[in-house]
């Protein structure tokens, strides 16, 4: 088992069009933005970093969490069963699909009133 890299960043946004803003007028790009698990994501790509925007987390039935904040670093793993062994699951894990591919993903608890989430990449993402 390993952590293999980082995917994304992720951030909660009320206002996905105000935060695109934001991030574009700081040199950011914006891709991928679409309806996505009953609200809306985009991501955003600053030099090498990926800051994932959502409008609603995937486990928010989960967690209660305000309207802007900070949500989980993205991690990927080459074995998302043996990772999740010792740790709270909080959600997942499941597959998920979109432009980024296909993915078996679950989230846990951390310290710091923060998730992780582990992603095993099942297949490519698809060409834009």
């Amino acid at each position: 088992m390993a952590v293999t890299g980082m995917a994304n960043l992720a951030v909660k946004v009320s206002d996905l069009d105000a935060a695109c803003q934001f991030y574009e007028a700081a040199g950011g790009r914006i891709q991928d933005r679409q309806a996505w698990m009953g609200g809306e994501r985009a991501d955003v790509f600053l030099g090498p970093v990926m800051i994932t925007l959502f409008t609603r987390a995937i486990y928010e039935d989960e967690v209660e969490l305000p309207d802007d904040t900070f949500l989980h670093p993205a991690l990927f793993t080459d074995d998302l069963d043996a990772e999740l062994a010792g740790h709270e699951v909080l959600w997942g894990p499941a597959i998920v699909e979109g432009t980024f591919g296909r993915r078996r993903i679950a989230f846990v608890a951390a310290p710091g009133g923060i998730r992780l989430e582990f992603m095993e990449q099942l297949s490519p993402a698809v060409p834009t």
